[in-house]
């Protein structure tokens, strides 16, 4: 007799049950994306920055000021070390074998969604506050 297909026919992310290694990696590839998509913006305050000492003057007065040119910088440093951090345990365990056990590999992911969480609030306190 045959057995009965156990498989999963539709699998929703939310539904799913994935360790913190997984959703740190998925994270990873949206912060690349979002990184991605906030690339030209940073372009151009880099831009109006190196301009003159007048447009870099405005720039921080629209920084200080602006609460939605605050919250786009906000977004793209926190992006970029959501990325970098999980760029750096990417590297360590593809060469090194730092983490590629399920258990290292989920402690090492904690520390660093921790080590985030802490910058990222540093971060909020100091441009928001």
């Amino acid at each position: 007799m045959k057995e009965e297909d156990k498989r999963p026919i539709y699998l929703n992310p939310l539904a799913t049950d994935l360790p913190i290694i997984g959703v740190s990696s998925i994270l990873h590839r949206i912060s690349g994306f979002a990184l991605f998509c906030i690339f030209i913006t940073s372009v151009w305050m880099f831009d109006r920055s190196l301009s003159s000492e007048g447009e870099f003057l405005s720039l921080v007065a629209d920084l200080n000021n602006l609460l939605a040119l605050k919250a786009v910088f906000y977004l793209f440093l926190v992006g970029f070390l959501y990325h970098s951090l999980l760029g750096i345990k990417k590297v360590l365990s593809d060469f090194f074998g730092i983490g590629e056990e399920l258990k290292s590999g989920t402690i090492i992911s904690w520390i660093y969604n921790l080590i985030f969480l802490l910058v990222a609030s540093f971060l909020f306190v100091k441009i928001f506050i």
